[in-house]
């Protein structure tokens, strides 16, 4: 057990190619494990080791993309690939088009597996049997759309919050759940709306055990901005549930769709900044009335009651 204050714990150490094979019972790839990265050299191999330490029964594939990092991080990658020719395969940009092009509608592109497995290349896994557990887990289990499990924050080498319910680096779904390509670009949170679309194919679930670590530190997207640009953050959820918004309309959902744009509008109120009805007018009316009118005319029509929470039927 894992209490705050704690040293990190360490990553896995990596098997060598011929013996995470031998364990395999036939090719079928059953597992595809999806690696977005950045400037990632000094964290990248304690994620590959966490995914090549892992023991199982069955093939698994490993698929990096690199976004035309300059620190060494393709270097890195290079050289696990020539090492694990069978198991890793690694997709090299050569212009960093971020925040426009995101990471895992290309990794998704490129995934064989029954199962969609993900860790961004700054995080690790410390469970050698987590991909086991979940694959076991989903099997037996057929309404579950996400499985998770438990994961620590760590910062500076020391665990900071202990047992949280886990982020990315511990999903685990099946992949003829298809996420849509058009709105996974628009999302600034990618992982907020994988969570939506997921939800609407089945339950959520998380184990107890403790398989991953999140990294927090400045180069990430997230940890470098979470204590300081609360402003930044609200308004970037803002942003993406409003494509979630905007996703479930197209679906015909209009009650998740309403749900999610309650949540855009709470998002960019939470904000604060200096003058909200600027940023509304700007965010609400220049960016999206051109680009999805009969959505957004419908809630100009029909409008809200003057609580926030209780608007009236506005899709």
């Amino acid at each position: 057990m894992f209490e705050k204050g704690d040293p990190a714990p360490n990553p896995l150490e990596p098997l060598c190619e011929e013996e995470i094979v031998r364990n395999w019972a036939n090719d079928e790839i059953l597992v595809s494990i999806l690696c977005p990265t950045f400037q990632h050299a000094n964290y990248i191999e304690d994620s590959l080791n966490g995914f090549l330490g892992q023991k199982t029964t069955f093939r698994y594939e490993i698929i990096i993309r690199d976004d035309c990092s300059t620190d060494g991080t393709r270097g890195i990658l290079e050289k696990y690939q020539r090492k694990y020719p069978n198991i890793m395969l690694a997709i090299f940009e050569t212009v960093n088009r971020w925040p426009n092009v995101k990471a895992l509608p290309i990794l998704l592109s490129a995934a064989q597996g029954k199962y969609i497995a993900i860790c961004e290349g700054d995080d690790y896994w410390i469970d050698e049997y987590k991909l086991q557990k979940q694959v076991e887990f989903l099997e037996n289990n057929n309404s579950v759309s996400l499985l998770k499990t438990k994961d620590l924050a760590v910062e500076n080498g020391i665990v900071i919050s202990p047992l949280r319910p886990g982020g990315t680096r511990t999903f685990m779904y099946p992949s003829k759940i298809k996420i849509p390509e058009k709105f996974a670009c628009r999302c600034y949170f990618g992982d907020i709306f994988l969570q939506a679309v997921l939800r609407t194919h089945g339950v959520f679930h998380t184990l107890d055990d403790v398989t991953a670590v999140w990294r927090k530190h400045s180069g990430g997207v997230f940890g470098g901005l979470v204590d300081k640009d609360i402003e930044y953050i609200n308004l970037q959820r803002s942003q993406t549930n409003f494509w979630i918004a905007q996703y479930f309309y197209e679906q015909g959902d209009s009650r998740s769709a309403r749900r999610y744009i309650i949540r855009s509008l709470n998002s960019i109120m939470n904000a604060n900044p200096k003058d909200r009805k600027v940023i509304m007018v700007a965010f609400y009316f220049n960016n999206i009335l051109h680009s999805i009118k009969d959505f957004t005319k419908k809630i100009i029509l029909r409008g809200f009651d003057g609580n926030i929470n209780k608007p009236h039927d506005i899709i």
